[in-house]
């Protein structure tokens, strides 16, 4: 699978430099998972939408939950993933 995002970008909500994260074995959904080895993540938890989140999704939803912005890597398209902790997804960064 060819990458067209070859090096990690910056957050498009707060500028920061997102994390490469392991996407193989995480499934949600209908099970099928990311369909990409890795996604770019932004783990800074000053981002906006990371902030905003939390309050946003249980005035609308009744969850605790928040967002964090992604990047695909093999078309370079941004998206959200909800987390349900703080620490969601820290634990599945992949150190370069």
């Amino acid at each position: 699978m060819d990458m067209k995002v070859k090096e990690a970008p910056v957050c498009p909500d707060c500028g920061e430099k997102m994390k490469k994260m392991d996407a193989q074995n995480s499934n949600f959904g209908d099970g099928l998972g990311w369909c990409v080895p890795f996604l770019y993540v932004c783990f800074n938890d000053e981002c906006p939408p990371y902030v905003k989140g939390w309050q946003n999704l249980k005035d609308n939803y009744g969850k605790i939950a928040s967002y964090r912005t992604i990047c695909y890597p093999d078309n370079g398209n941004m998206d959200s993933m909800c987390v349900f902790t703080p620490d969601g997804c820290k634990g599945q960064i992949i150190e370069e």
